[in-house]
């Protein structure tokens, strides 16, 4: 995420980066987007409803701030997502997202704001460690976690899940390669669990801070295993999934065309699909609507189109 928001982010960090347990009041994001949509319709909320806890989390040595979404009613041996957002990003641009998977039954931990100097060997650690938390300490299965994330988040979700055996399945939204360990070479390719590539098509055409063509989804796509699937959202750029891509700051980052809520929803929808495909036995993942995305699925070193 752009530099321009070191400044916002580093002052939100001041009021929530020491934050005690307490309840996330929701934003309308993802009951805006519902409004037209059909019942059932996996970008929308399902059928459960969500509490939301911001809170500290203390575990393995770290001390880390974390959104846990979680369904009213959980059971033995829950699913669970790990959701890691872009640098400098605030974890409430990735709430609809929590809350849609959440409402059908997964619990959602969405770290929160990290700082500039993190690494990408910390970030994807963090996962890690919040991954075993949700095991150790909220009935969560083990066999069943996933990760997800934007940007920085999603290169690093890819690196945690290459890196550690602790995820199941990786939906990894707009991943860039910028920074001084590339995920692209080595780590990608050395992935063994299913992993959804979400690109935005013109992302390359703003900033170079905001997923250059040279460090793209599509470099990711190039080195994953056998299966992986790129969902290319047309027209859109690095920051039109996210639930308020119009924030100040976000403006270097903007280059997209496309309609910024049919972004988010096919996004969201492909997300849900995909985990819900993989860690609750659900249906194979829906081809959107050719005018939103275009599908490949990689073959052993080819390109199936979809």
């Amino acid at each position: 995420m752009p530099f321009k928001l070191f400044l916002i982010s580093t002052l939100f960090s001041l009021t929530v980066g020491c934050s005690t347990l307490g309840k996330f009041n929701p934003s309308d994001t993802l009951a805006n987007d519902a409004v037209n949509m059909k019942t059932g319709d996996l970008a929308g909320p399902g059928s459960q409803d969500v509490i939301s806890t911001r809170m500290v989390i203390t575990h393995q040595g770290e001390n880390l701030s974390v959104t846990l979404y979680q369904p009213a009613q959980t059971s033995s041996q829950t699913p669970a997502i790990v959701f890691l957002p872009g640098r400098m990003a605030t974890d409430d641009q990735y709430e609809s997202y929590a809350r849609a998977l959440a409402s059908r039954g997964f619990i959602v931990a969405v770290h929160g704001w990290y700082s500039l100097l993190t690494t990408d060997l910390e970030l994807a650690h963090q996962a890690q460690v919040i991954a075993d938390w949700l095991v150790a300490t909220q009935g969560v299965d083990a066999q069943k976690i996933g990760v997800a994330g934007h940007s920085m988040g999603a290169k690093d979700a890819v690196l945690a899940a290459s890196k550690y055996g602790t995820f199941n399945s990786v939906v990894a939204i707009d991943p860039d390669d910028n920074g001084n360990v590339s995920v692209v070479r080595g780590y990608t390719a050395s992935l063994r669990v299913p992993l959804l590539l979400i690109g935005a098509e013109v992302a390359w055409q703003a900033a170079s801070v905001c997923a250059p063509k040279e460090k793209n989804y599509q470099r990711f796509f190039e080195q994953a295993p056998a299966g992986t699937i790129e969902l290319t959202l047309l027209d859109a750029d690095h920051v039109q999934m996210l639930d308020d891509p119009d924030r100040f700051g976000y403006g270097i980052c903007r280059s997209g065309k496309a309609d910024t809520q049919q972004v988010r929803i096919t996004s969201r929808r492909a997300t849900v699909g995909f985990f819900m495909q993989h860690l609750m036995n659900g249906p194979v993942l829906a081809v959107p609507h050719s005018n939103d995305a275009i599908i490949r699925v990689a073959q052993n070193n080819s390109i199936l189109m979809k």
